[in-house]
């Protein structure tokens, strides 16, 4: 049943808001409320940021195949099951008073929210057609990204006022009463009906084959890495524990960082599109997160300045925000197998975002014998930081070194499919 405009505005509204919330837990959980999970449950450094790496490894490895599957249920149906998935894991969450079940829940958020963003993607083309679907994609984008935004400073303000249980639980609540909506426009409009098609695997097994998208995928997995590394992991505890500074400035910290990269994404996005030879500016944004990541090492040595740790955020947000870039590449580099290769390249920075999570949360854990332990927080020592962004500037320069490597064809083409990195 063909739904009219004024309805396709208001489903794609609500559609976007399971992509929001599953942003919000990509950046929010444990980044701003480190302190609070690690003395609430007398966790370890890396058993903390472990509930972020399990979910950003189960994503990854779930992009792989979340096309296939959408092709063979049918989108709105995987959409929806996500949407619950996202819901079970998130209220889980709030009331988990175990390591087990606060490590299941994330699970289930990560099996959620993993369908988010090509769920948007599918439906925004079904349902605003190829003429405005850039536009319209443009605008999910932002708002999936919102959700990253909310998860900084709104989100400590909302933990400092109620606690972070009740401030999940409400917010789980909110999540529900959008999903069990789209669930009944669904319904009413007959939109779960689907015809089941075939699971392939060959369009990866061609990607794997490509060795030309290897420089690209180096490239893109490392820099996000780094970029989320400090946005959605330990960025606000790092400022809190080597700065002393406040809860609500180390989130305001990042609240910048989130929208410097809300920002960024839009300009490198546009700037691909006009710059015929991209492999310039990758080349360029590798220097750039590779001074950021000087900047930051040199900082924690010396000064410990909170100034110039958020421009070296607001470094990292310029780089965090250049996928569109990296995902043109791909695309060009990959024309038969676009879809299959720009998740295999998001799939690949996730999957990379959850191992340098668990070696950041080992080399915390190593320095716990230094650490302060106050009834607010355990702190660790600035060594302990430092050793991170020293294995992060290693990093940055092997980026630097692959994006030499990196052939581009030239051509001018549109993005359909740009993966917000």
């Amino acid at each position: 049943m063909e739904l009219s405009l004024k309805k396709k505005l208001i489903l794609f509204l609500f559609l976007n808001g399971f992509y929001f919330f599953s942003y919000f837990h990509r950046v929010g959980i444990p980044g701003t409320i480190f302190n609070q999970l690690q003395l609430d449950f007398n966790l370890t450094a890396n058993q903390v940021a472990g509930l972020g790496t399990i979910v950003f490894g189960i994503y990854g490895i779930l992009q792989f195949f979340i096309g296939p599957f959408m092709d063979f249920f049918g989108t709105n149906r995987i959409f929806v099951a996500g949407g619950f998935l996202l819901c079970i894991g998130s209220l889980l969450f709030s009331v988990s008073h175990s390591i087990f079940l606060l490590y299941l829940s994330r699970v289930l958020v990560a099996f959620g929210g993993s369908v988010a963003y090509l769920g948007i993607v599918k439906k925004t083309d079904d349902l605003f057609g190829p003429d405005f679907f850039p536009v319209m994609l443009g605008i999910a984008l932002f708002l999936g990204y919102s959700g990253g935004l909310f998860a900084t400073l709104p989100f400590e303000r909302l933990v400092a006022a109620f606690g972070w249980r009740q401030a999940i639980f409400w917010l789980t609540v909110i999540l529900l009463v959008i999903m069990i909506i789209i669930l009944f426009i669904f319904i009413r409009y007959r939109q779960l009906k689907h015809n089941r098609g075939s699971i392939s695997l060959k369009d990866i097994t061609a990607t794997l084959l490509n060795k030309k998208s290897y420089p690209v995928i180096i490239v893109a997995s490392i820099n996000f890495t780094i970029y989320l590394l400090f946005q959605g992991i330990i960025g606000k505890k790092l400022l809190q524990d080597t700065c002393g500074i406040s809860s609500k400035i180390a989130a305001s910290f990042t609240f910048v960082m989130m929208a410097g990269t809300m920002f960024f994404v839009l300009f490198w996005g546009t700037l691909a599109h006009i710059i015929k030879r991209r492999k310039g500016l990758v080349i360029f944004l590798c220097f750039i997160s590779m001074i950021s990541c000087i900047l930051m090492f040199v900082n924690l040595i010396l000064w410990k300045e909170p100034m110039v740790f958020l421009f070296s955020l607001f470094l990292f947000a310029a780089v965090g925000g250049s996928g569109p870039i990296t995902t043109t590449l791909v695309k060009e580099i990959n024309p038969s197998v676009v879809g299959t290769s720009v998740g295999f390249i998001n799939g690949i920075c996730y999957i990379s975002v959850a191992i340098s999570g668990s070696i950041t949360g080992f080399i915390m854990d190593k320095f716990s014998s230094r650490a302060i332990i106050t009834p607010e927080a355990v702190i660790y020592p600035v060594v302990s930081y430092a050793t991170v962004a020293g294995l992060c500037l290693f990093l940055s320069f092997i980026a630097l070194i692959a994006s030499l490597k990196i052939l581009e064809t030239g051509k001018q083409t549109v993005m359909k499919v740009p993966e917000p990195f």
